[in-house]
């Protein structure tokens, strides 16, 4: 979706302030309009109704952040879990693809790998409506995704993390992985089996400020112990079935955020 309106033409249309939808975007980063050559924000038809609903949900008495959690929980959360269970069952990758892009063109990046796709793979865990293939081929797509974010975002920063899944389903561990990416901290990323040997030889190698841990294998008495012994580095762990472990930083970038002590 290509931005077609300059910030005036947008405060016309709904009614605001060019300066208090800059304020917006800064504080809640709901949207993420594109710029153009000479650096001019530039909104798509998808964003300007997405200001219309949230300035309608404020004139009925909510605040901006009630009115922007309301829209994204009920009507975009749920249009998007519909949108992405029927391209599964179809296996359809162009009707994925356009679903990536809508939400592309519409939030920041940082909003749509640490919020809007985390509360997808959740919901797409849940169905019943899905066999394991479709639900694996939607997995697979966004798995690609944000794996060329991860790429998109190499840094050469003097953070690193490692981050290591021990699962077929390692989505949940690109999430953050391509959070801290987008962040500007150097990711290490691998799928696979990996001992524990492997794993604390890599950490002594790489001297990581995070080592980020996916699967259920993770919350193995063995593995428990190789964790929770001293080291240098901030220990993470996410994905099913682990919830309980005491590394474990939560499904979304505000737990990320507040567990990483980012």
């Amino acid at each position: 979706m290509t931005g077609k309106y300059n910030i005036k033409a947008v405060e016309a249309m709904v009614g605001i302030p060019a300066g208090t939808l800059r304020m917006w975007e800064r504080r809640y980063q709901m949207i993420a309009p594109q710029r153009s050559e000479s650096g001019h924000r530039l909104y798509t038809d998808e964003q300007v109704e997405m200001l219309r609903k949230i300035v309608a949900k404020t004139k009925e008495g909510l605040t901006v952040r009630q009115a922007i959690a309301l829209l994204e929980t009920n009507e975009e959360t749920d249009d998007a879990f519909r949108s992405c269970v029927q391209a599964a069952a179809l296996f359809d990758e162009r009707k994925l693809k356009q679903l990536w892009d809508e939400w592309m063109s519409v939030y920041s990046v940082e909003k749509v790998v640490g919020e809007q796709l985390p509360a997808l793979y959740e919901a797409l865990s849940r169905t019943d409506s899905l066999t394991n293939a479709e639900r694996q081929f939607a997995y697979t797509f966004f798995a690609s995704k944000l794996r060329t974010l991860l790429l998109t975002f190499s840094s050469a920063s003097n953070q690193t993390a490692l981050a290591i899944a021990c699962e077929e389903d390692s989505l949940p561990l690109l999430f953050v992985s391509a959070y801290l990416s987008i962040r500007g901290i150097r990711v290490v990323y691998m799928n696979g089996r990996v001992s524990i040997a492997d794993v604390l030889a890599a950490v002594e190698q790489l001297k990581p400020t995070f080592l980020l841990l996916a699967g259920e294998q993770t919350a193995d008495e063995e593995w428990r112990a190789a964790i929770e012994a001293e080291m240098a580095c901030t220990v993470g762990v996410v994905g099913h079935g682990v919830e309980r472990h005491p590394c474990y930083i939560g499904k979304t970038k505000t737990e990320w955020e507040k567990k990483l002590h980012l």
